[in-house]
């Protein structure tokens, strides 16, 4: 057999079902083997995996390329060269146009594919966000033209909240008839949901103001537990009624978790995803994080991070993102207080650092669902599987060998890749980081360097079943 471009040897191959000793065959892109070392071909390269565990590619499903410090072009090449350096290899950003968020898609849509064929480190699958009555009559044809299936519905922000982020919630009757229309379209189309009650936020949030606190526990209270349950139940019965795809973005609390295994045994059909830092930290780690860690939904209490890593294991959470938002540069964020900061942190680069540290190496995750929601789950719920998301022949060329090993301390300035010149992981020792990148059989980072260049990334269709 002629030699292929690249083979991966002497790993420890990690899927959703087990691991086993083994390598992986790329050529032209695609993976052309999956096997024990003696029954691989020679590649043109070889890396020695000396062992260690290889994944597939990370998926982060949920992110954002979008903020007012920054221009969107700008945040294509250094967040996704930060996403490269995290062991990810597609992105599916949630995009609109912030100048004028009532915009046709057919407006806005071909920048952002620009863009990625212009800047993207990694691969680009995008999500719409649906502001107004228009784009709910151009979801069938922007499904077809530039093949956009995912579109986010948000039950959060108004007021003062809606001109920060420079969109607002959308009323209910809007959210039914989208996914109405996402029902019709068939497979891909999903109807994705920030679930927050705006109204009962208001209230807390005023009260507490007055009240002089500004600590962490204090964001929490103004957005209790019960605000995000009443949306998460309120899109919940939408979903049932209209027969759509939902997914639940960035669900923080425990109590989502039954609530969505009591509607799947009702035959809804819905995703429910959460974050990596709504595993592992909570509402008490006001002396870590600060307002650094004010981000929406926030911090709930320990007993929710419980409840949602049991909903991994038992397979109800199956999808894991970033919620990534470099949303402004550290010295702006400092001069504000806890309620005027802007909400949102950088967190593509840390996703799977954090996962392995917090998560595998301390008993709470294992490998095999580490896989599931960071890549198999997302692929599939967002319709760029069997392309992407786990390592068999015919799939692209992804992969990630990571190191459980490794320490490193978190320092924006000296080892991370995002704009922002912040983290709230800063000054904490993150043991297990991924040591090599690898997309449609390129290297494209090593040993913490990034080696992809702007335009190495593709932007990714999807197709209508």
């Amino acid at each position: 057999m002629e030699r292929v471009d690249l083979v991966v040897r002497n790993g420890c191959l990690v899927t959703r079902d087990g691991m086993f000793p083994g390598g992986v065959a790329i050529d032209k892109g695609k993976v052309v083997a999956v096997a024990g070392d003696k029954f691989l071909p020679q590649g043109k390269e070889e890396i020695d995996a000396g062992g260690k565990p290889v994944l597939p590619g990370i998926i982060d499903p949920h992110a954002h390329l979008q903020a007012a410090y920054y221009t969107a072009e700008e945040l294509m090449i250094s967040e996704t060269r930060s996403a490269a350096a995290g062991g990810i290899t597609t992105m599916i950003p949630v995009v609109f146009d912030r100048a004028d968020p009532a915009a046709s898609y057919k407006q806005f849509f071909p920048r952002f594919k620009e863009y990625t064929e212009a800047g993207a480190s990694v691969d680009i699958a995008l999500s719409g966000l649906v502001t107004v009555r228009r784009h709910v009559e151009e979801i069938a044809e922007c499904a077809r033209d530039f093949g956009i299936t995912s579109y986010k519905h948000m039950m959060a922000y108004s007021g003062a909240e809606a001109e920060v982020f420079g969109v607002s919630a959308v009323d209910d009757g809007l959210i039914m008839e989208s996914m109405r229309t996402l029902k019709k379209i068939g497979y891909p189309g999903i109807a994705m949901v920030h679930a927050e009650n705006m109204d009962i936020v208001y209230w807390h949030k005023e009260r507490l103001m007055a009240s002089g606190r500004n600590d962490l526990a204090a964001y929490t209270e103004a957005r209790p537990d019960y605000a995000e349950e009443e949306n998460i139940r309120r899109a919940l019965f939408y979903a049932e009624l209209t027969g759509a795809p939902l997914y639940i973005v960035h669900m923080s609390i425990g109590a989502g978790v039954d609530l969505v295994a009591q509607a799947l045994a009702r035959g809804v059909n819905v995703v429910a995803e959460t974050c990596y830092h709504y595993l592992f930290f909570t509402k008490d780690d006001d002396d870590k994080f600060g307002r650094m860690a004010k981000i929406n939904p926030p911090l709930r209490a320990r007993e929710s991070c419980e409840k949602l890593l049991e909903g991994i294991e038992r397979g109800i959470v199956t999808c894991t993102g970033s919620d990534q938002s470099t949303i402004m540069p550290k010295a702006e964020k400092m001069k504000q207080d806890l309620w005027s900061a802007i909400p949102g942190w950088p967190s593509t680069e840390t996703m799977l650092p954090v996962l392995l540290s917090e998560g595998v190496n301390k008993g709470k995750l294992s490998l095999e669902r580490l896989v599931q929601i960071c890549c198999y789950g997302p692929a599939v719920t967002f319709g760029i599987y069997p392309q992407k998301g786990e390592l068999k022949v015919g799939a692209d060329g992804d992969l990630v060998i990571i190191d459980l090993d490794k320490k490193k301390v978190v320092d924006p300035k000296k080892n991370l890749h995002s704009a922002a010149d912040y983290s709230p992981y800063e000054g904490m020792e993150l043991t297990g980081w991924p040591i090599l990148t690898v997309l449609r059989g390129q290297v494209i980072m090593r040993d913490g360097q990034v080696l992809a260049k702007p335009g190495t990334g593709k932007y990714l269709p999807r197709k209508l079943a």
